[in-house]
């Protein structure tokens, strides 16, 4: 009979045993459980904060790039502008040369005429001319 308690006293301890682990077991895998579900949230919650940073950043992007063709098109019309009023600048300093020659020319025409007349009222004839003018005007 001792034989018999003793493999009754044995299959307790057994069945303790494993009762014992599968009672941790289960807690262990309620511990996993538990860590999973706050990996999870934890998880989740980071990749809002992704969703929320990458809508922010390609807003952000969208606006960059935006200003950039606004810039861009602002520039073109800059440049073309500059290459208008370079134009108008060679067109207007080529005018000025011209009026600047024309002005040199007619200046040299009245310095010539203004000799001539000088010549000519330098000239003895002039003289006689001009005194009979006066003296025919106060016959009169």
């Amino acid at each position: 009979m001792s034989d018999l308690r003793w493999l009754a006293d044995t299959m307790t301890e057994t069945t303790d045993e494993r009762d014992q682990l599968i009672a941790d077991l289960l807690e262990e895998a309620h511990g996993l459980r538990m860590k999973l579900e706050d990996f999870s949230q934890f998880t989740e919650a980071k990749v809002a904060e992704f969703v929320i940073a990458r809508k922010s950043l390609t807003e952000e992007r969208d606006r960059a790039v935006h200003q950039g063709s606004l810039a861009a098109n602002d520039l073109e019309v800059l440049r073309r502008r500059q290459d208008d009023l370079h134009r108008q600048l060679i067109e207007t300093t080529s005018k000025l040369h011209e009026v600047e020659a024309r002005v040199e020319r007619l200046i040299r025409q009245r310095d010539r005429a203004r000799e001539r007349v000088r010549v000519l009222e330098a000239s003895r004839s002039y003289r006689l001319a001009m005194r009979l003018r006066r003296l025919t005007r106060r016959a009169k």
